[in-house]
């Protein structure tokens, strides 16, 4: 039967463009005996797969935006249907979800229910491992700007979100617990250690040297300073995920700024205790998957290197100022109430109510309290 690569991410490791590529190439893989199945592809990756699992074993309703027109319960069913269609001209099979790997809790359960669904395979995980630092600040940052609509400080973030419940080297062995540590394959994300410094060309050789085309790059970058901010308001007063792209559009009209890079949203000394931990669990995985070599080329920076993330007041009243006068022109009318709300909640955070003089404030109100007929 044919080989299973379950591509689990981690996150914010080029899941999107290489699902993209993938999907955008599923003919040609199929030529060369690869399934990239599209029974249970929403989007370009295999989401159902995991929202089924997390519904079956922990009882958690997950949003529509993760099924788009793919039945609750049925993605398990609908993948050995398309399996069975092709198992006579494909030798590999690639699943692709960066939800895999942000699972915890119930993860034994969710892992023995794959081996059952796939127990006529051979199955090998594939996970691309970001350096630390690098994984807390994006994936932060994104967690923010995306339909998750975070809310909150980093800290509570990294308290709470599961994903950083344990480290890598934990993660991992809860996976090598029911495949076996042979059958987990674990790649560097970090361009130094990739053929060509290409992702891509990575990837293809970890399924079996598979030709992966160059694609689109997938455009996933981070909010900048005065960006982040903004949407933890906006994401405060609450609106419909499936509007998401369109707010954070129009957010970087409102706010035009450059991606933040290298960042870190925690105090350093916080960060320096996270680091010891970071330092210690790649040394582990170094010498338990790679036969000691190091795994990240470059090391994770001291705490004395990094920038802390700081909120430039300045460049925030110049985002309200330009708010309140798109909107008084009539623009953006759908989400004039939603952008007003946390405009307000803005300037009281931030002491900066003198950004906008009384009569603007007053129209401002206005807005953010408007019943629609």
């Amino acid at each position: 039967m044919a080989i299973v690569y379950l591509h689990i991410g981690a996150p914010k490791t080029a899941t999107s463009t290489l699902q993209y590529v993938m999907a955008h190439n599923r003919k040609k893989m199929l030529n060369a005996g690869v399934l990239y199945p599209g029974s249970i592809m929403h989007g370009n990756a295999h989401h159902p797969l995991v929202c089924d699992l997390l519904e079956k074993h922990r009882s958690q309703a997950m949003p529509d935006i993760w099924y788009g027109t793919i039945p609750r319960g049925k993605s398990w069913e609908l993948l050995k249907t398309e399996i069975s269609q092709h198992q006579s001209s494909v030798d590999r099979i690639v699943l692709s979800s960066e939800l895999f790997f942000g699972q915890i809790f119930s993860l034994d359960l969710m892992l023995r229910d794959i081996t059952t669904n796939l127990q006529e395979h051979d199955i090998r995980v594939v996970v691309y491992l970001r350096r630390q630092d690098q994984l807390y600040s994006s994936f932060y940052n994104q967690d923010v700007k995306g339909i998750r609509q975070w809310g909150h400080s980093a800290f509570q973030f990294y308290q709470t979100h599961q994903i950083f419940e344990h480290g890598y080297h934990a993660v991992l062995g809860m996976w090598c617990d029911v495949f076996g540590k042979s059958n987990v394959i674990v790649r560097p994300f970090e361009a130094e250690q990739w053929q060509d410094f290409d992702i891509l060309k990575d990837f293809g050789s970890v399924i079996g040297n598979v030709s992966l085309p160059r694609g689109k790059a997938q455009n996933n970058d981070s909010l900048g300073m005065i960006q982040l901010y903004i949407k933890r308001c906006l994401n405060k007063v609450g609106f419909k995920k499936q509007d998401n792209d369109e707010v954070v559009k129009i957010l970087y009209e409102l706010c035009p700024e450059a991606p933040t890079k290298g960042c870190q949203y925690i105090h350093r000394s916080l960060y320096k205790k996270f680091r010891e931990t970071w330092l210690e669990d790649n040394r582990v995985i170094a010498e338990e998957f790679l036969a000691g070599r190091e795994l990240f080329s470059q090391t994770i920076p001291a705490a004395e290197e990094v920038a802390i993330y700081e909120l430039n007041r300045m460049g925030v009243a110049l985002y309200a100022q330009n708010m309140f006068n798109q909107f008084e022109k009539g623009r953006f009318r759908k989400f004039r109430q939603l952008f007003s709300k946390a405009t307000l909640l803005v300037l009281s955070e931030q002491n900066l109510w003198n950004a906008l003089d009384a009569q603007s404030r007053s129209i401002l109100l206005e807005w953010a309290t408007a019943i629609d007929k």
